[in-house]
């Protein structure tokens, strides 16, 4: 082989080791240094006053100073529910400017009138409306709201209806369970099961202080607690602390079990960093109370607006129970993210220190089932 041609072969080798050791080097893990002494009297000053904090099934530390703000993400079976702390008086208001309003409320079309179909006066504590979805939809599908104050909050129910019963919509209802299609015929009224069910569901709701631990079977919501009955229920719900430096996000469902946990999908979510220049500080197995945990924890860079500049992105992401979701294993789901925020006072050494010390308290509350 003439000489020029091996040193050309030599020189492509040692560009391309070159870019592979470069590429290598960038896209490596990094994690943060240790915690300076200044830096953890911060993060300790931090956790000097800690309280729990309870949803769905589970239990865990955050400092004093977090309030979760996520009170409407709720969602049990087909029903989404809202919860406020509300003096007594401001509760009764709320009833009475939401009927009135309701019954000012007008159709589009006259055959899909009156809006307020019904009203059910269950106690002074609770009550529900059945009315149409807005004025431009077919009466025949609507919307179940329910409403009941108990231990000082106020909560809202809500629930999608179908209901062909009335013969204005006989058509629709024929055509609705035309043979071909083989609906069954209670799907054409879906009203007294799901009225049924809210009734129950109202009945087993109550208040429930920020950092109250309830001990029997039963869900946290926010400023709530719904008490088991004798189904296993479809449970989706989620809280939401913010501060000036990042949200931390938690949230737990029976339903959203995967084959493959967050660190199994690594070929994928790979590329996607690769791609936006974002290094990983720590991607681990965990095992957090007994259940099987992994976490991924990321930086990398956000623009941010008003006024425009360029700062660290950071997006922390934890994920336990992922493969063997059931009922008794929900799936527990956090994240800590200062995207959209900007700038943060924490350096990456102190927010790695703040997720650990709020992620290794997860457990399972004792009596949940």
């Amino acid at each position: 082989m003439p000489m020029q041609v091996k040193k050309t072969l030599l020189l492509f080798a040692a560009v391309g080791i070159a870019s592979i050791c470069g590429y290598a080097f960038i896209h490596r893990d990094m994690p943060p240094p240790t915690l300076t002494v200044e830096e953890k009297k911060v993060t300790d000053a931090l956790f000097n006053q800690i309280k729990p904090q309870c949803i769905g099934r589970y239990v865990f530390d955050v400092p004093e100073s977090y309030v979760n703000e996520q009170k409407n993400y709720v969602f049990l079976n087909d029903f989404r529910i809202n919860s406020q702390r509300l003096y007594r008086p401001a509760f009764e208001q709320r009833i009475r400017l939401r009927e009135q309003a309701l019954k000012n409320e007008r159709t589009v079309a006259s055959i899909d009138g009156p809006f307020l179909k019904q009203v059910y006066r269950l106690s002074d504590n609770a009550i529900i409306f059945d009315r149409n979805e807005n004025g431009s939809t077919a009466g025949w599908g609507r919307i179940l709201e329910g409403h009941i104050y108990v231990g000082g909050v106020a909560f809202i129910v809500q629930t999608e209806i179908t209901d062909y019963s009335d013969e204005r919509y006989a058509s629709e209802r024929e055509f609705y369970l035309r043979p071909e299609v083989g609906r069954p015929v209670a799907k054409a009224n879906t009203k007294p099961q799901k009225l049924a069910e809210m009734q129950d569901l109202l009945s087993r709701l109550s208040g429930r202080k920020d950092d109250e631990i309830p001990t029997q079977p039963g869900i946290c919501i926010a400023d709530g607690f719904i008490r088991d009955n004798s189904k296993q229920n479809k449970e989706d719900l989620s809280f939401a602390y913010r501060n000036d430096n990042f949200g931390f996000y938690v949230s737990t469902d029976n339903t959203l079990g995967k084959s493959n946990s967050l660190l199994e999908r690594g070929d994928e979510i790979e590329p996607a960093l690769r791609e936006g220049n974002i290094h990983t500080i720590y991607k681990r197995k965990r095992n957090i109370a007994g259940m099987d945990a992994e976490d991924w924890l990321v930086r990398g860079k956000q623009v941010t607006y008003q006024p425009e500049a360029e700062n660290i992105l950071y997006s922390f992401t934890f994920y336990a129970n992922e493969k063997a979701a059931d009922y008794h294993h929900p799936v527990l789901f956090a994240k800590l993210s200062n995207r959209g925020i900007g700038t943060t006072t924490y350096s990456d050494a102190q927010l790695v220190d703040i997720w650990d010390r709020i992620t290794q308290t997860f457990r399972f509350r004792p009596g949940a089932f």
